[in-house]
């Protein structure tokens, strides 16, 4: 058993993996028919790589301490790796050859056309084979032996322990000291059995050790031992150590049976406590092999075992599991002050300035006590605020002889091989990142790290094994999005020894590193504009296998194109390419297809329009992603050459039809979408049952197009019970209602839906399967656009229902039927409670819905829910749910009647969010409703508000101002609210927003000092009646925007330390505003970001004071006198990133070197500059990347020619941008 416990070197399946292929049958048969390869070569490279494997155990020991050795280890790396690419290349022809479907008799004819090419592969294959041989010759010089067993690199446990520097687990030590002083046994057993479980160096030992060493503990119990556990699970050991604990003797016999039956007499009828630490082993056998001789031991025995896989755990537990999560930083702070500091008062003067200092090291531990006390241990010695602040900018892996290694360097020891391959690769994902769990398993399949199950399970099965393996071993943590689902991620400390043992053949270039030229997978920061400058050391990277930017999905970014026409088509060995989300890329180069090792493509959220034929070489491709290509209108014909090709994503593009030769497609998991198509046109739905293996979502579109129900039937859905997601779509709307019905029942899914959406269908009514319960995986639902429908299934009967949202109906009731009271139904007891797990609740274009009937029964509907919306529902009014006893945001739209529904207590207390937004022009909007739906002063916990285009509203909502806790207030469009109350907003006001409320009298200025939290305030195009603003008036103002309020005339400038946190003031189109200076004062020290346009100057801009604003990075200024009397002046800030000038309406040119010394200036904006006909170019900063031009005619015309001799004089700016249009 101890053998599975013990992790293989990195390079161990590598190796296995080249010895598959080397010895597969479709490989072998391959090369015996054909004589061009040298057979010879590829059985000395088995031979060398056995050679090598052997000792690649010890190898990996020594390498920590032996540089030498290290060296030679990451050499071989790089010939193992080459040796992969290799057999990759010679596979592919194999593979070319098997789709061509060659024959033995035409082979030599075949293969003529390709006699340089293997020469070529012989070549590289002899090359190899010395390399390696050279290698096999160093282990003996290196001493390089093979290993019956792995060296330990473990620190050795002991119960002593320091309680004085105990930080942070208080809580931990209470819970654990009461569950062993529990003296009511467990069930039959007189053992209980606590594990300890936590990542690496998150402090279990220590909290083991201070829960052993309690003086209540101690009296508790007859008899106590602490065994520290080797990494191979001996329960010989373990039971002598334990036996010779609690006897104070020495046992020399090795006979098993001897010592446990000894053990055994030791512990009957004494009450004990064990300390198993740092157990790994989670086979069931040999745990219960070890605890048989505890059982004769007294009621109220007690184990703990310290444990960092949740598998050990859950096989040993009797207890529930005491999950133990990192320190919060606060505490770090403390364990670490205190093994710097010693016993001194680290907060006293003598260390105050290092304290902050102290406190952002304390922060990168991450909340793990090793971290800490190792950091603490290090400095010390140093009370030098340099020195700490060396340590503070330095990598926690570059100290020397720290702990923190070895401590999570145990966790990767005992990774298996292809484990160890999958958790290095994580490293080129930056911290933090949330990494999803499918497109992990996606990659690793794509970098062939899966080990193949032959046949027993899919790719995809082992892959999500592996990742929950290394889940199981906290080398990858879980917690909750805000939505309620899974996320993933990496301790920073984690990443760092995934850099670190990934070596050189990972990496993550998010600065100027250094990069190898054999590095195999790369990652970088993806930018707005990546420029080709970005990416000209990449031509070195010849061996690379992954090419991934990493950003945010949404973010709209470009890339040069010289990237994807001339560099990427020259790393031939990739077999991971994304170029997601780069906006600017519509097409893809022929030579795409000369990528043939490419298994993973990733073209999500461009532009792309059509995929050249060429791709239909890459048959070695599993995933290909072109989601939310809008643009996308088809698929290749050829598509089924891609006879790999296993997860097809085109989800939200514009394909018309299907290919036919996708149906050759026989390994497809993923179909996002199927486009059903007529009989004469497109392939028939009743395809979709070839592909009896599709997970995940599914969309079938244009399902208007099938007229024979008998189809729908034969697409099976209902037997593909791995489909999650299902949208069935009609695309337009028909007018035969039964046949919709028939088709919409035929496609009855499986019963392990978990999200379902239904748009456009045009039948009468929803088959009942829909809402039966027996769909109790059924999370999230979408009803749309079902105009015909005159009824809603029973949807309160679905158990596990999470998110629901009806939109475009005609219904004109919901009621009983709505909630699961149906004819025959069980549910007319008291005890059914309908929607018991809905968490949000959307219903959108209602138009003619009137009346919300309540649930008449004894038990409240939506116990569980916490957001409502309702959206253009605008003849709905009266009832509202009134015990929505968890709810905490409300969205109201365009549903004016219903405001005028009194407000029910019962859900005021929760709610959080609110948004009113009423409709100007709806019919009943001359009707001046009172809005009594807010109208109560209850005290609630209301934290956001905004209220939208009310023309019936008077004074602001009694909810709003009774909130004793409001951080956010938005008022929009309210034209007839005149004034706040006298005793004005709550003063817990962190944002306020006053948008086109020309009538409404601002706050009296008396009253602002009071709003001590406000931080953001805008105001636009409203408060007529404000003329005058002082600065300074906020204590603890961070931005002000004021825009369009024509009756501004001044705004005071004070030198009042309290303008010290103003950092972005934004002041546009105030056509009476003067600034006026105190004397002495300037602008606000800290400002960042300053925008100033169509103002007019009293005050002369020399004494703005803006060369002394240093922050300032960010400036916009507008209108000829300003921008005239800031550039000839010089008096533009050389601390400037980013600078807009607009709204020039007399200025053709800007003259002389007004620009050049703003040596830190990336982005220049000309914006509404109608006669400006030229730039400085040949004075522009050298620092400049991006030039943008919107809406300057003449500009436009003089850089419209890219050929032309004006445009030579800024094409040496990397990004130009003019009206949208951007060159890169």
């Amino acid at each position: 058993m101890a053998a599975t416990l013990v992790g293989g070197a990195f390079l161990s399946a590598s190796i296995q993996t080249i010895m598959d292929k080397l010895t597969s049958s479709e490989f072998l048969s391959f090369i015996t028919n054909n004589n061009n390869l040298n057979i010879t070569l590829l059985k000395q490279l088995e031979t060398t790589l056995l050679t090598l494997h052997a000792v690649l155990d010890d190898a990996e020991n020594k390498q920590i301490n032996n540089l030498a050795i290290k060296q030679w280890l990451d050499e071989l790396k790089d010939a193992i790796f080459d040796s992969e690419d290799l057999l990759n290349q010679i596979s592919y022809e194999s593979l070319l050859c098997k789709g061509e479907n060659v024959s033995d008799q035409v082979w030599n004819f075949f293969s003529s056309p390709f006699q340089s090419l293997y020469g070529d592969l012989n070549t590289q294959m002899k090359n190899l084979c010395e390399r390696l041989q050279l290698f096999a010759q160093q282990r003996d010089i290196l001493g390089l032996k093979t290993l019956g067993f792995r060296v330990s690199l473990r620190r050795v446990t002991s119960s002593i322990v320091d309680q004085s520097f105990m930080v942070g687990r208080k809580g931990d030590k209470e819970k654990l000291v009461n569950l062993l002083l529990l003296d009511d046994g467990n069930g039959n057993c007189n053992v209980g059995v606590v594990p300890i479980l936590g990542m690496g160096g998150v402090g279990k030992t220590t909290l083991a050790q201070i829960v052993y060493n309690d003086k209540e503990v101690e009296g508790h119990f007859d008899l106590k031992a602490w065994v520290c556990l080797s990494e191979e699970f001996d329960v010989l050991r373990v039971s002598k150590t334990l036996l010779e604990s609690v006897t104070s003797s020495v046992w020399e016999s090795n006979n098993l049976d001897f010592i446990r039956v000894k053990l055994k007499q030791s512990l009957k009828d004494k009450k004990f406590l064990f300390v198993l630490d740092d157990m790994w082993n989670d086979s069931y056998s040999d745990w219960h092999e070890l605890v048989t001789p505890f059982v004769d031991g007294r009621s109220g025995s007690r184990v703990i075992i310290t444990t960092r896989q949740q598998k050990v755990a859950e096989v040993t537990h009797t207890f529930p599991i005491h999950k133990l999560e990192p320190l919060s930083y606060g505490d770090c702070w403390s364990l670490l002050a205190k093994h710097a500091f010693g016993s001194e008062d680290f907060c006293g003067s003598k260390y105050a300035s290092l304290e902050a200092i102290g406190r952002k090291i304390a922060k990168k531990c991450c909340g793990l006590p090793i971290a800490a006390k190792t950091l603490g241990g290090l400095l010390r010695s140093k009370v030098d605020a340099k020195e700490w602040n060396a340590i503070l900018n330095s990598d926690i892996w570059n100290l020397p002889n720290d702990d923190v290694l070895p401590a999570l360097l145990l966790s990767y020891q005992y990774l298996p091989s292809h484990l160890k391959r999958c958790f290095a690769y994580c490293s080129i994902f930056p911290k933090d990142y949330p990494l999803d769990r499918k497109q992990m398993v996606l990659l690793w399949m794509a970098e062939g790290f899966l080990e193949d199950s032959q046949g027993k399970r899919t790719m995809e099965e082992v892959g999500d094994d592996y990742f929950v393996e290394l889940l199981s071993r906290s080398l990858i943590q879980q917690s909750s999005d805000d939505f309620g689902g899974q996320k993933f991620f990496m301790h920073d400390l984690v990443n760092d020894l995934a850099t670190i043992v990934s070596g050189k053949s990972c990496c993550r270039r998010e600065r100027g590193d250094n990069i190898s030229e054999n590095v195999r997978h790369l990652s970088y920061n993806q930018e707005e504009y990546d420029i080709f400058k970005k990416f000209e050391t990449f031509y070195d990277f010849k061996c690379l296998r992954s090419f991934l930017p990493i950003g945010h999905w949404r973010r709209q970014c470009h890339l040069s194109k010289k990237v994807v026409v001339d560099l990427i088509p020259t790393l031939r060995r990739l077999r991971v390419l994304s170029l997601s989300s780069y906006r600017n890329i519509t097409m893809l180069p022929d030579s795409i297809g000369n990528l043939v090792q490419l298994r993973y493509l990733d073209l999500s959220n461009t532009r792309i329009e059509t995929l050249p034929d060429t791709t239909c070489n890459l048959s070695n491709l599993q995933t290909l992603n072109l989601s939310y290509c809008f643009h996308l209108i088809e698929l290749p014909v050829h598509i089924g050459k891609l006879i790999n090709l296993r997860h097809l994503n085109i989800s939200w593009t514009n394909i018309k039809e299907m290919p036919t030769e996708i149906l050759g497609l026989e390994n497809l998991q993923t179909l996002t979408t199927f486009v059903a198509g007529k009989k004469e046109d497109g392939l028939s739905v009743r395809e979709l049952g070839k592909f009896p293996n599709l997970k995940g979502k599914l969309c079938i579109q244009k399902l208007h197009n099938v007229i024979d129900v008998v189809e729908a039937y034969d697409a099976n859905l209902k037997s593909k019970e791995h489909i999650e997601e299902l949208v069935l779509r009609w695309g337009e709307l028909t007018e035969d209602s039964q046949t919709a019905k028939a088709v919409l029942d035929a496609l009855q899914p499986s019963i392990n839906l978990k999200k379902l959406s239904i748009d456009f269908y045009g039948g009468t009514s929803i088959p009942r399967w829909l809402g039966d319960s027996s769909f109790s995986n059924m999370v999230t639902l979408f009803i749309s656009n079902c105009i015909y429908c005159i009824t809603l299934p029973p949807l309160g009967q679905l158990p596990s229902l999470k998110n629901l949202t009806i939109r475009g109906m005609t219904l004109e009731t919901i009621g009983p039927e709505f909630y699961g009271m149906v004819e025959g139904s069980s549910n007319s007891n008291s005890s059914f409670q309908p929607f018991p797990s809905l968490e949000i609740l959307q219903f959108q274009n209602m138009l003619n819905w009137k009346e919300w009937l309540p649930f008449v029964c004894n038990k409240f509907p939506f116990p569980c829910l916490k957001s409502l919306m309702l959206v253009q529902c605008p003849k709905l009014r009266g009832y509202f749910p009134s015990h929505l006893f968890s709810i905490e945001q409300i969205g109201i739209y365009g549903c004016d009647l219903l405001l005028a529904t009194p407000p029910t207590l019962h859900w005021i207390s929760s709610i959080k969010t609110i948004t009113i937004e009423g409709d100007l022009d709806s019919e009943v909007s001359n009707e001046r409703i009172q809005w009594s739906f807010l109208d109560t002063d209850s005290p609630c916990q209301l934290q956001r508000a905004s209220v939208r285009c009310c023309d019936t509203i008077l004074s602001l909502p009694k909810m709003i101002l009774s909130s004793i806790c409001l951080q956010h207030l938005e008022l929009y469009n309210i034209p007839y609210l005149t004034s706040f109350p006298a005793d004005c907003l709550p003063t817990s006001l962190q944002l306020l927003r006053i948008i086109d409320c020309e009538n409404l009298t601002f706050l009296p200025s008396n009253m602002w000092s009071n709003y001590m939290s406000l931080m953001t305030l805008e105001l636009d195009n409203s408060c007529n009646t404000l003329t005058t603003f002082p600065l300074d008036g906020f204590p603890v103002l961070q931005s002000l925007s004021i825009n369009g309020c024509r009756n501004l005339e001044s705004i005071f400038i004070s030198d009042s330390p309290s303008l010290a946190t103003l950092e972005r003031l934004t002041l546009v189109d105030l056509p009476k505003l003067k600034l006026l200076f105190c004397e002495g004062a300037c602008l606000p020290p800290n400002l960042r970001s300053f925008h100033i346009k169509s103002v007019r100057i009293t005050t002369p801009v020399t004494k703005w004071g803006l060369q002394r604003l240093t922050a300032l990075s960010d400036f916009g200024i507008g209108g000829d006198d300003i921008v005239n009397s800031l550039l000839m002046e010089k008096l533009l800030p050389i601390s400037l990133v980013s600078l807009t000038i607009s709204n020039l309406s007399e200025m053709k040119s800007l003259k002389g070197n007004v620009l050049r010394h703003l040596s830190s200036l990336e982005s220049l904006h000309f914006l509404h500059c109608p006669r400006l006909e030229s730039l400085p170019e040949e004075t522009l900063p050298l620092s400049l990347k991006l030039l943008r031009i919107t809406k300057c005619c003449l500009l436009e015309a003089r850089y419209e020619n890219q050929r032309g001799k004006h445009w030579c004089n800024i094409s040496h700016i990397p990004v130009i941008k003019i009206n949208g249009q951007v060159i890169i």
